[in-house]
């Protein structure tokens, strides 16, 4: 289950028991809900998603080597990465230049 489904899912589950007129133990227990898990989620699911910034990312193809790839970020911040890099490691210098950015 993605983060979406889940966050879905249990908005479902804290409705329920709001409109159930149990207390949250009671609820739990008829459920076979952790009481536990019911706090934890009522508690994530009341403070707001954190924000996601979407930077622009420019890539130009090299004018020196064509064994590498040219990002440049919305800050001027340059990364020149070989073109040997795996996927993985690409999105780990991508990540590290979003945060430098921050």
């Amino acid at each position: 289950m993605d983060h979406q489904s889940k966050r879905e899912h249990w908005s479902a589950i804290l409705e329920q028991q709001r409109q159930s007129n149990l207390g949250i133990k009671q609820f739990c227990t008829e459920q076979n809900i952790s009481y536990q898990t019911f706090h934890y989620w009522s508690k994530k699911l009341s403070q707001a998603e954190p924000e996601t910034r979407v930077q622009p990312i420019v890539v130009s193809e090299p004018t020196v080597s064509p064994s590498c790839v040219v990002l440049t970020f919305s800050n001027s911040i340059r990364a020149e990465l070989p073109t040997t890099l795996s996927p993985q490691q690409i999105k780990f210098w991508v990540e590290a230049c979003n945060d430098a950015i921050r």
